[in-house]
């Protein structure tokens, strides 16, 4: 099933989640991991695709809120307090992975240099402090999100483990009990 529907989410859903996740995860793990213990080879292999992984998480992060605006009809109903609150966390969870990346290839472009995806030149570098000034803020939405990629984790297990419900379930495509 392509579509969500009120039982699960649809597998277009699930490839774009899982998808943005690897990508985020490969970044963040990579200048974190570049912090703690300089030249290991996880940090050196990433890095150098650091602004193609941040690219294709704006393009993808593009692509899945279009498709998360048409499917809010036929998505899990959210009922109650904490449901609400996991939806206001999704929406600034999306913010910031847009944000994120796009801070970063502002900060790029506006410091002079090109925006390089996978070896070929999108945009040639251009002298513009504001874009530059904006691109202050990236490591602000890294860590912004990185703390709401643990709250998104830690609720996960609390409603698989916890309440005992079907919402990672849903996620990972399989049917719920009605």
């Amino acid at each position: 099933m392509l579509k969500d529907s009120p039982q699960r989410y649809g597998s277009v859903t699930r490839a774009l989640h899982w998808l943005i996740a690897l990508l985020v995860i490969a970044q963040l793990t990579s200048v974190f991991s570049s912090f703690l213990w300089e030249h290991n080879v996880y940090s050196q292999l990433i890095l150098p695709w650091h602004t193609t992984i941040g690219v294709s998480v704006l393009v993808v992060m593009a692509l899945r809120t279009l498709w998360a605006l048409s499917q809010l009809q036929q998505r899990p109903v959210h009922e109650g307090t904490l449901q609400r609150l996991a939806v206001w966390g999704h929406v600034l969870m999306y913010a910031l992975l847009i944000l994120m990346p796009l801070s970063g290839a502002l900060m790029t472009w506006g410091s002079g240099y090109g925006i390089h995806v996978f070896g070929n030149a999108w945009f040639e570098g251009a002298d513009a402090p504001w874009a530059a000034g904006f691109g202050k803020f990236h490591g602000t939405f890294a860590w912004l999100l990185s703390f709401m990629i643990m709250g998104h984790i830690v609720m996960a297990m609390y409603h698989h483990f916890g309440r005992r419900d079907d919402t990672l379930r849903r996620m990972l495509g399989r049917e719920t009990p009605d």
